[in-house]
């Protein structure tokens, strides 16, 4: 949807998936070189070198870093997707997203920011988000 015409999207599969099912919750921080699939609950920080996909009865929350993201879940946080996020219809976003590509269907429901990336512009939003959370540390 507002993706760069002619521009090669990144797909960041390679083959190896993570699976947790429903009925699977996690606490903590995931790390995959491949694709993670959530049809659980996830809570804490998640880093994909490859794809995020949240299923219908997925539930995620924390902070997020991933090439792409596919949801048809729910996801709260804050999400670093370097290339494509794409949200299902039954998707229900809430937090701050920063996307190279975005593809929304009818239905899904997103509250909070989108920063869509540019050349120099993720660097600043990244730097922004630092400042935030230190800002949030002193005064908690």
């Amino acid at each position: 949807m507002f993706s760069k015409k002619g521009k090669k999207r990144k797909t960041g599969s390679s083959g190896v998936l993570t699976l947790l099912m429903e009925g699977t919750s996690v606490q903590g921080e995931l790390v995959a070189e491949g694709d993670i699939r959530v049809d659980g609950s996830v809570s804490g920080r998640i880093t994909c070198k490859a794809t995020l996909i949240i299923g219908r009865e997925g539930y995620v929350e924390g902070e997020v870093s991933t090439v792409n993201m596919r949801a048809a879940g729910k996801f709260k946080g804050n999400a670093d997707i370097s290339g494509e996020l794409r949200l299902e219809s039954s998707a229900s976003i809430d937090g701050d997203l920063t996307v190279a590509a975005l593809d929304v269907e009818d239905g899904a429901k997103l509250n909070g920011r989108v920063y869509m990336k540019q050349d120099g512009f993720a660097e600043e939003r990244l730097q922004e988000q630092g400042a935030e959370s230190r800002l949030a540390e002193v005064k908690g």
